[in-house]
């Protein structure tokens, strides 16, 4: 801000230590001032009034950030800069005294403006964020049971969520429907499942997760082949084993329809397989038969295990070809990673790419001995590394980040190590 100082004479005229003029000298610069004035008549000077230690210290550059868009059950990950204090306030009751906080297993509630204040020297300043928070909660009344369309088998392969009037493309496999409760207020302890569509006509209790339509041994789960045609899924959820303590869940029906008219998608080729959360990502794909005209193909990535029971869509484009997918700031560290494309009608999946995707983090932390390091790496994050971990000799470690890397009580270091500030993606 800006400062005022007056002096004045009883005669004569004011003269300022900057050799200035006039009643009246602002001062606006950050830093420390001695600034005096004295009267001047003719050639006569009167005393000098002084003022020490006057000091204007800098407001903090508030900025806030989210890694979001986020899904029901993500992490939110918040982040500040700009001073040595911060408070945080947000939807639900959030609040915080941290730079970077986060909020575990989000829900709708948790979506929304988070406003920081950024304090530093005495002076603050404030800035906001708005958190995306996508899907359904889980004890929302049109969710409470999570319906899973699977590949069967050992193991068995995550295809897509089942909901109601969909239309999906046979394939040659056997498949099979997986239920689970995933409210933790309604409590379901077994459930009935009846699926009738051509040629079927099917009933079933079960007690034990994954909770398979067609039975299973582990997750060892068996299928059956859906011929075209309309079915009905019924599902009924009790309160306790074998259909005891009363239906808490439904019934609720699920209907959808098999259509066989031999449409592909090819498993997508990736225009490179190592990338840096926020970062893009070319997948090209070919299709064969038809799809309507309403269809969307979805570019899709796995967690970090290479699992699609929880995907992520990164991409979208409504006729085949090639699609820019942007990775989640949100996406968790790993090198397991899987993408593939989906159709939306009918529904369809591709198989996942050949090469496993690499992806860097925003921001990491690495401890011991989780975090301990030998032999030959190369550690990356978009923004931010702490580390109190160990590089144990022989070693040719290279930490990468771009904002900052802060080297914590604990760290050790043995062999070779270098530091380095640079972009994610270099």
């Amino acid at each position: 801000n800006t400062l005022t100082l007056t002096a004045t004479c009883t005669t004569g005229n004011v003269l300022w230590s900057n050799n200035t003029s006039g009643t009246i000298l602002t001062v606006s610069g950050v830093g420390t001032y001695a600034i005096s004035a004295k009267c001047v008549l003719n050639t006569c000077d009167s005393e000098q009034s002084s003022v020490m230690n006057l000091e204007i210290k800098a407001k903090p550059n508030a900025q806030a950030s989210n890694t979001g868009d986020y899904t029901i059950g993500q992490t939110i990950q918040l982040n500040a800069t700009g001073g040595a204090n911060y408070s945080w306030n947000g939807p639900d009751g959030f609040s915080s005294n941290i730079a970077n906080p986060t909020k575990s297993n989000a829900l709708s509630v948790n979506g929304g403006i988070y406003s920081v204040t950024v304090s530093n020297n005495g002076c603050s300043a404030s800035a906001t964020t708005n958190v995306v928070v996508n899907g359904i909660d889980p004890c929302d009344s049109r969710r409470i049971v999570d319906y899973l369309y699977v590949k069967s088998g050992n193991p068995y392969q995550a295809l897509f969520p089942l909901n109601d009037g969909m239309t999906i493309q046979q394939i040659p496999d056997q498949v099979s429907i997986l239920v689970t409760a995933v409210c933790p207020s309604v409590n379901i302890e077994s459930f009935e499942m009846n699926i009738q569509g051509p040629e079927l006509n099917w009933n079933i209790l079960q007690n034990i997760t994954p909770n398979a339509l067609f039975d299973n041994f582990g997750l060892d789960i068996n299928g059956r082949n859906f011929i075209p045609g309309n079915y009905t899924l019924t599902v009924t959820g009790y309160a306790q084993d074998n259909l005891g303590g009363g239906a808490v869940y439904g019934p609720i029906e699920t209907r959808f329809t098999v259509v066989g008219n031999l449409a592909t998608i090819s498993a997508p080729t990736l225009s490179k397989n190592n990338v840096c959360a926020g970062s893009t990502i070319n997948a090209t794909f070919s299709t064969t038969g038809n799809f309507t005209n309403v269809n969307q193909f979805q570019a899709q990535l796995s967690d970090s295990s290479g699992s699609f029971a929880n995907p992520i869509v990164i991409g979208t484009s409504t006729t085949a070809g090639s699609i820019s997918c942007t990775i989640p700031l949100s996406t968790f560290e790993g090198v397991k990673y899987l993408i593939r494309v989906i159709s939306s009608n009918q529904v369809l999946v591709s198989n996942p790419a050949m090469s496993l995707v690499s992806i860097n983090p925003y921001s990491t932390t690495l401890v011991s001995p989780t975090n301990n390091l030998t032999g030959t790496s190369i550690k990356k994050a978009v923004t931010t590394i702490d580390a109190s971990n160990r590089v144990s000799s022989p070693a040719n470690v290279t930490y990468q980040a771009g904002n900052s890397i802060l080297l914590k009580p604990g760290f050790e270091a043995k062999g070779m190590f270098k530091a380095q500030i640079d972009g994610c993606d270099n």
